[in-house]
């Protein structure tokens, strides 16, 4: 079910799908009551937490999603302002991106969100250690993981810190790929991404008509749409976490030496 994260601002498209306003997430918690066991992050603790350390923020802020079913929570926030151009009306701005379960049935994560403002696309980016901090499935979370939460709100909001991602992301809308055909077939063969996928984010490609690799990104995070449109959740962040991994490098085509006969 998708919420709100009270006293914060939603986004207004978010409420506008909804019907109108949406229900507050820390109130619907405390009346539902704890699921989480001893070796798990309950989700109400860690939005009191986050909710204390947004409070921190000087800039404005909003909710992009809010959505929690069976104790899996995914929750993004995007800055109102402080964007960097890539393109003139094509604006990237910082965010941040947390997810938890509380049955423990994936890992908690809590990193910075490049947020694309024209079509609400979002890359999750962990390049430094800095901006993320997970804790596995199997594991106990460490007594402090508050202050780690605070740690990654202040660098997912600090734009001398962001400078960095943006000129990162900035650079791939320089670098030319003409098709991304072989890039997603390597994908798809080391099963990141499924052939429907795979198929899925070519015709984006095609569609959009940007033949960078900022153009493939873009495709990709923009795949994610159709994930949380359908509740699937999980893909939705698996997919935008792949969008970070590309932009760092992690799934470059081998290259092969020629050979000569």
């Amino acid at each position: 079910m998708n919420f709100s994260l009270a006293p914060f601002p939603s986004d207004p498209q978010a409420e506008l799908e909804s019907g109108g306003l949406l229900p507050d997430i820390r109130a619907a918690l405390a009346s539902r009551g704890r699921i989480a066991g001893s070796h798990a992050i309950a989700n109400a603790d860690l939005l009191d937490a986050l909710v204390d350390a947004l409070r921190n923020l000087t800039a404005p802020f909003y909710v992009t999603h809010c959505h929690e079913a069976g104790g899996d929570l995914h929750l993004s926030i995007a800055a109102a302002v402080g964007g960097r151009r890539v393109s003139p009306g094509d604006e990237i701005r910082g965010g941040l991106f947390i997810r938890n379960s509380e049955s423990r049935r994936f890992e908690t994560l809590l990193c910075t969100r490049l947020y694309r403002v024209v079509c609400a696309n979002g890359a999750l980016m962990e390049c430094d250690k800095e901006q993320a901090f997970t804790v596995a499935a199997a594991a106990s979370p460490p007594t402090d993981w508050p202050q780690h939460l605070h740690r990654v709100v202040r660098r997912s909001f600090d734009e001398r810190a962001l400078k960095l991602d943006f000129r990162r992301l900035k650079a791939t809308a320089r670098q030319m790929l003409v098709t991304p055909y072989e890039f997603l077939c390597h994908l798809a063969a080391r099963q990141v991404i499924t052939v429907d996928e795979q198929s899925e984010i070519q015709f984006i490609f095609d569609d959009n008509a940007d033949f960078t690799m900022y153009g493939l990104i873009n495709a990709v995070t923009q795949s994610a749409h159709a994930h949380r449109a359908s509740d699937k959740w999980v893909r939705a962040f698996q997919i935008e976490r792949l969008a970070g991994e590309i932009l760092r490098g992690d799934h470059n085509v081998p290259a092969y030496e020629a050979v000569y006969s």
